[in-house]
């Protein structure tokens, strides 16, 4: 099964957003969201983010060159933003939308607009960038360490400000019982290991990122 990156920050689009620039090499989804208006719950965020991945992967499996985001906002519209030349946009805009469309319509976005466009990448800027980068590089690592973990699904890297940081590690862990919590400790441990790892050791205060372990059914477990 391909295990994906969903790297999520919290300083341009607003809503909750996941902003996907493909890396052939690397294949990092990166996501962009900002502070909604009124933040939703927990448990809104989770089916928000994982209908904006579904999304995305359906994109992904039949434009896997495409260079892309997909975001959702307090306007109740789902944006797809595609970073490719006009005329190879307009070849593909209505299947996108029509592949968008069909992944919401039994989410909590059934009711969202689609809305594809080209992407304007005129507003990023350094800090944005740097912060991109910094999040690439802890999701590539924990990627790489936590490969070969069987119970590892995905990873959603946050960054809202600098005191609002955190690192959710989607897992197929079953139940939310004493052994599902040991196996999430085991998990954490080993995120800590290489957050605090020589590969690491260029990001400064990797200790502000709040370690969440989810369960299958996307329930904090650790």
């Amino acid at each position: 099964m391909l295990k994906r990156i969903l790297i999520i920050t919290g300083i341009l689009i607003v809503g909750i957003g996941s902003f996907n620039l493909l890396n052939k090499q690397s294949e990092v989804d990166t996501a962009i969201a900002n502070k909604e208006p009124e933040p939703l719950s927990t448990k809104e965020n989770e089916l928000h983010f994982s209908t904006l991945n579904e999304v995305t992967e359906k994109i992904h499996e039949k434009y896997d060159e495409l260079e892309f985001g997909v975001s959702s906002n307090s306007e109740i519209k789902l944006r797809v933003q595609v970073k490719e030349n006009e005329e190879y946009f307009n070849s593909v805009k209505k299947d996108i939308e029509s592949i968008a469309k069909n992944a919401i319509k039994s989410s909590t976005l059934k009711d969202y607009t689609v809305v594809v466009e080209r992407m304007d990448l005129s507003f990023v800027t350094v800090e944005t960038e740097n912060i991109n980068k910094e999040l690439s590089h802890i999701a590539l690592s924990l990627m790489e360490g936590l490969k070969h973990n069987d119970l590892f699904e995905n990873i959603n890297t946050e960054y809202q400000n600098e005191f609002e940081k955190s690192i959710t590690i989607q897992t197929s862990i079953k139940g939310s019982d004493k052994d599902a919590h040991e196996l999430a400790m085991e998990i954490e441990a080993t995120v800590n290991e290489i957050l605090h790892s020589k590969e690491l050791n260029s990001i400064s205060n990797t200790d502000s990122y709040e370690i969440k372990i989810l369960n299958a059914k996307g329930k904090k477990v650790n």
